[in-house]
């Protein structure tokens, strides 16, 4: 059956049983935790509401992606684990082009949608372009934040170092260290200890889910505006 051995390049032996990786199985369910937690947030927001319920749901659908494809390994796994990252990667596209551009919650909800859909029907028909997919829309995410960053520069100046803008540092240090957790512990690699409970692919689990909460709290979430100082 051509969907076992999902996971082989994750080091983590696949076993006979429900779970054929249970240490990256049961690490996917962070992302349930996270996503959740954003939803939540979400709910008391005082704006983007509609965004943190979505961008919540994609984090979350990462759990059942995880499960999948780790676990189960049922026909159609890698498809779903693939469109579930891709999706967090769309909606952060969407949502920075959406607040560069002026537009509505409604043109960033169809945007992701419509996106979504096109690239889930590119995996379906050419499973083997993920990694480029993944490569690409990450360069798309890196240049848009950076060009809002930069647009919010005199923001920072202004209110300095606060949680929101500690947050988004946080996100880039969660990303680095865990895309170093995922390539140490990749198959044949010198850490790889495929029969141990402590796996590095795990760990790139839970350090995304932290950078996808943080992006959530620092970057989405509205924050209040400082309060002015007055003049001495």
């Amino acid at each position: 059956m051509p969907w076992l051995g999902l996971g082989g390049s994750e080091c983590e032996r696949l076993r006979s049983g429900l779970l054929a990786q249970p240490v990256n199985t049961v690490s996917s369910l962070v992302f349930l935790l996270v996503g959740l937690w954003i939803v939540v947030r979400g709910r008391r927001a005082a704006g983007h509401r509609v965004q943190l319920a979505v961008y919540g749901v994609a984090v979350a659908s990462n759990a059942v992606g995880g499960l999948l494809f780790h676990g189960l390994q049922t026909p159609g796994a890698r498809w779903v684990h693939d469109v579930c990252i891709l999706s967090v990667l769309l909606f952060i596209i969407a949502f920075d082009a959406a607040r560069f551009l002026g537009r509505t919650t409604a043109w960033t909800i169809r945007g992701f949608l419509a996106a979504l859909a096109g690239l889930g029907l590119v995996l379906a028909l050419v499973p083997d372009i993920t990694f480029g997919l993944y490569g690409g829309l990450g360069v798309a995410m890196g240049v848009l934040e950076l060009v809002d960053y930069r647009r919010q520069l005199p923001v920072i100046q202004a209110e300095g170092l606060t949680a929101r803008w500690m947050a988004r540092l946080g996100v880039l240090v969660a990303l680095a260290l865990g895309a170093t957790a995922y390539l140490v512990g990749r198959s044949g690699s010198p850490f790889c200890g495929p029969g141990s409970v402590i796996q590095w692919h795990a760990v790139w689990h839970v350090l995304a889910a932290a950078a996808m909460g943080l992006y959530a709290y620092g970057a989405i979430e509205p924050h209040r505006a400082p309060i002015a100082k007055r003049p001495a």
